[in-house]
């Protein structure tokens, strides 16, 4: 089975990546510089050139795919909604692609919030009408009466040795401005 994923060399699709090959499938990997093509065939996958903004580029991957995996975004919070907006038009293109063929598509996505209590997968996606601009989670579920098999993946903190999941990002502020918010 031949996977296109993008976020392929990022800090969860990395592990993907590993995890896919390990199991005997074919990776083709979303890669926007040479050095990401670079780590993708280090890793045993393969590179197709391209970003989240070139949705020709992303159409033409999952096309010659049998499943799909979206792992990508771009975590810059000073454009957060420029960032949910390529998301969006990123995962419209992947599942205008996947539309009628009954292949997987496969997206992360965020946590709801959920003041005072603990979020649950039975929680609706946050909306933009709740003040939050990524809709990924929407945007893919609206393919499945279009026949693409949709799952989201509900992505919380992700640690490791190196990296905190959104504190690194905070810690990051903190270390370059004197402020922590």
């Amino acid at each position: 089975m031949r996977v296109f994923m993008t976020g392929a060399t990022g800090f969860l699709g990395a592990a993907i990546v590993a995890d896919l090959i390990d199991a005997g499938y074919h990776v083709l990997g979303l890669a926007r510089s040479d050095a990401a093509a670079a780590k993708l065939r280090e890793m045993g996958a393969e590179a197709h050139p391209g970003s989240l903004e070139d949705t020709e580029g992303l159409r033409c991957g999952a096309q010659c795919a049998d499943g799909v995996i979206h792992a990508a975004f771009d975590h810059d919070f000073s454009k957060f909604a420029a960032s949910c907006e390529t998301d969006r038009n990123a995962i419209e293109a992947l599942g205008v692609a996947l539309s009628g063929t009954g292949k997987p598509l496969i997206v992360t996505s965020g946590l709801p919030v959920t003041p005072g209590r603990i979020a649950t997968e039975a929680d609706a996606p946050p909306t933009a009408a709740d003040g939050m601009p990524r809709v990924s989670e929407q945007t893919a579920l609206g393919f499945v009466d279009r026949g693409v098999r949709v799952s989201v993946i509900r992505v919380a903190q992700i640690h490791d040795a190196s990296k905190q999941g959104f504190a690194s990002y905070l810690l990051d502020h903190a270390r370059q401005t004197g402020v922590s918010a």
